[in-house]
């Protein structure tokens, strides 16, 4: 059974964190070649290796399970000291959350966390691909994402169906789509600029889907004029300025709605996509306490999970 020392470990998670050995042993006041000796060390009890000698260094895929529960021993030993009273202050703990969830309802768990149990959050606003990457190399203790793709070493499960609208301002309407609320054309919707998150938002393919099957309309495989915007309150801004069409989380746009000054051009129809948290498998007080105050946010602020 291989197991590491905590120096080891120490030693495997600064060579990563630095980029080279000789930055590891500087911090370490010792020789890059004590370094090196460590990591072969370790290599050999693993019997497989461990970095890739790059520049900078990389994990090999069974170094990134070294690394995260290296970061995970680290975790538990500081949280260990402050339980004994040997570490002044509280918890931290870092997450990786998408844009629209930070924007409209996780910093209330956030705000809770902090005031009433002194637990403070470094968030990371990532995309669902590198979320996952830094799950797995530990570099953030839980995450919000939109897959249930089970990491390795986490556990995972379903917060709630993150509620989205189909919407355009009204002046936009009037002018990009003449009949309505009769009819949208397939041209019409080709010739409508449209709002996009980042390269890789698919959301807007469902959304030109049900615009058209609400109107009885055949999609002819257009598409409309995208214009980016990788931010969640300047992307419903930017709809609410008639700039484009868009889809938008529904407490940035449910005011509108209810003014008259958005129009949802899918009728009744909204659009729900799971959100799931996935943390560390791992016994931790404060990680416990944080997967709390958020299941405590979803339920308040999410439509109810999947059954």
């Amino acid at each position: 059974m291989t197991r590491f020392t905590n120096e080891q470990l120490r030693t495997f998670t600064l060579v990563v964190d630095e980029g080279t050995f000789e930055a590891a042993a500087e911090i370490l006041g010792v020789s890059a070649s004590a370094i090196s000796q460590r990591i072969k060390t370790m290599e050999t009890s693993a019997g497989r290796i461990l970095l890739q000698r790059t520049n900078p260094v990389r994990p090999t895929d069974s170094g990134e399970v070294v690394l995260r529960v290296a970061r995970q021993n680290e975790y538990l030993n500081a949280e260990l000291e402050q339980e004994l009273g040997e570490r002044a202050g509280q918890g931290s703990i870092t997450i990786a959350v998408n844009s629209d969830s930070l924007a409209t309802w996780l910093l209330s768990a956030v705000g809770e966390l902090s005031r009433c149990d002194k637990i403070f959050c470094d968030l990371r606003r990532e995309g669902e691909q590198h979320s996952s990457a830094l799950l797995r190399s530990g570099e953030v203790m839980a995450a919000i994402t939109s897959h249930p793709e089970l990491i390795n070493g986490c556990e995972v499960e379903e917060l709630g169906q993150a509620r989205y609208w189909c919407v355009a301002s009204k002046e936009f309407v009037d002018e990009h789509f003449k009949n309505w609320p009769h009819h949208i054309t397939a041209e019409e919707l080709n010739a409508a600029p449209v709002i996009e998150f980042d390269r890789k938002d698919h959301g807007q393919r469902s959304s030109r889907h049900l615009i058209l099957k609400a109107h009885n309309v055949e999609d002819n495989g257009g598409e409309s004029p995208s214009i980016y915007i990788p931010s969640s309150p300047d992307y419903a801004r930017a709809v609410e300025d008639g700039i484009g069409w868009g889809l938008v989380p529904e407490a940035q746009c449910r005011q509108g709605l209810e003014s008259g000054t958005i129009i949802s051009l899918v009728g009744d129809e909204p659009l729900d996509f799971p959100l799931y948290w996935q943390r560390w498998k791992i016994s931790s007080r404060i990680l416990d306490r944080v997967t709390q105050r958020i299941y405590d946010a979803a339920q308040k602020y999410l439509e109810p999970k999947n059954l």
